[in-house]
């Protein structure tokens, strides 16, 4: 018999230590976060334990908003069948679409698709009055006065004071202490403050010499709440007046102007280039639903309550608007844009830029994807302009939430 072959004895090879890859730094993953949109931001908190926790961090919150802050957006908000919806949209215009020139409308034909955020539900209450948004967030009283992140679909209950009898409740901020504030007026026409954020909601007064009554318009600048007012009890020719009330310091200054009161009614305070400012609408005399122009009048010297005057005159062909379409200013843009918007998505919803640069204006129509409602299911619209999303959440304010 043969031998047998002798078998091949193959060394087994040792054991390579496993290379573990290279863990991505802290400050790179923030960077990449920063530019994913914010549906993608939320997902990535769900993926891991570590990045759900450089998502909270105070630094990423911040540069989040800072980047935000390039791609601005127009919010809508409005009741449908007694639940408040909130949507948005860009607010730059589409660079792509050749706007036809002077003296014609640039019209969008193909309606623009609104960003459906949140809503809550019925049971809440109705709400009359939503205050502009800052830095993302946005106040609303209903039954109880509530914080809205639609970027986060998430909303806060406010505690309040027992007190009954609140005239209005308007919302602030301060940049150097990075704290957002609550003032409320009541109808003995005292102010109270609340500091947000806090363990505990408290209520304090707040010294107001002059009794007034807030109206419809308000923006917080730099650290300061204007908003438009009408002096109480006194016989003065000149009721009007932007009531500027410091964040940080919890004090009022006056700003008398001269605004009348068929004025009063389609104006709005807003930013002007950096400079606080108040805009109307001029109208004819013999024909109220014709507009002749825009009038400012921008605040040049806060402390010396200087004006200055500036008129845009709006071209013939404005008017051809359907005569049941009422429009109000809702902002400007940083652009130079005076932005307009109708006041009920009963009919066709329509926004308007007037470029103070070029003249133009520009018709957008905006579809909300929802049927049209009857007159008594649906409220004003609230429009606003330099919307910014906000990654924060509840938690980030120490207050009680529900996500939506």
């Amino acid at each position: 018999m043969g031998k047998r072959p002798k078998q091949q004895v193959t060394a087994r090879p040792r054991k390579c230590p496993i290379e573990k890859p290279e863990e991505i730094p802290d400050d790179l993953l923030i960077d990449v976060f920063s530019r994913l949109p914010i549906e993608d931001v939320a997902r990535c908190r769900c993926l891991s334990r570590v990045w759900s926790s450089i998502l909270r961090r105070r630094y990423f919150t911040e540069l989040f908003h800072k980047m935000s802050s390039t791609r601005p957006r127009i919010l809508f908000t409005f009741l449908y069948y007694g639940k408040r919806l909130f949507y948005s949209m860009p607010q730059d215009l589409d660079p792509s679409n050749h706007y036809s020139p002077l003296p014609y409308f640039s019209i969008s034909y193909s309606p623009i698709s609104a960003h459906y955020h949140m809503h809550f539900p019925k049971v809440l209450g109705a709400s009359a009055k939503v205050c502009p948004p800052i830095l993302g967030l946005i106040c609303c009283k209903s039954s109880k006065t509530m914080i809205f992140n639609p970027s986060t679909r998430e909303s806060k209950f406010i505690s309040t004071t027992k007190r009954v009898g609140v005239k209005s409740t308007s919302f602030g901020y301060d940049p150097i202490d990075k704290l957002f504030k609550l003032l409320s007026m009541y109808d003995d026409y005292v102010c109270r403050v609340s500091t947000l954020g806090t363990e505990e909601v408290t209520w304090r007064t707040v010294e107001c010499t002059v009794p007034h009554h807030p109206l419809h318009s308000e923006i917080c600048m730099d650290g300061v709440l204007y908003y438009l007012a009408r002096r109480v009890g006194d016989e003065t020719p000149k009721p009007y007046m932007v009531a500027a009330f410091e964040v940080r310091l919890e004090r009022f200054k006056f700003l008398p102007m001269d605004l009348r009161c068929k004025d009063i009614g389609c104006s709005a305070v807003i930013d002007y280039k950096g400079k606080l400012a108040v805009v109307w609408l001029n109208v004819e005399r013999d024909n109220q639903r014709h507009i002749e122009s825009f009038e400012l009048r921008v605040l040049n010297d806060v402390d010396e309550v200087k004006w200055s005057q500036i008129i845009y005159e709006l071209p013939n062909y404005w008017n051809n608007l359907p005569a049941d379409i009422d429009v109000s200013i809702v902002g400007m843009t940083s652009a130079g844009e005076i932005v307009l918007a109708t006041s009920h998505i009963r009919h066709p919803f329509y926004i308007f830029y007037y470029s103070t640069v070029t003249l133009a204006i520009v018709q957008l129509r905006i579809d909300f994807g929802i049927e049209a409602p009857e007159a008594n299911h649906c409220s004003t619209m609230s429009t606003f302009v330099n919307h910014v999303e906000n990654v924060e959440l509840a938690c980030g304010l120490g207050l009680s939430s529900i996500a939506m």
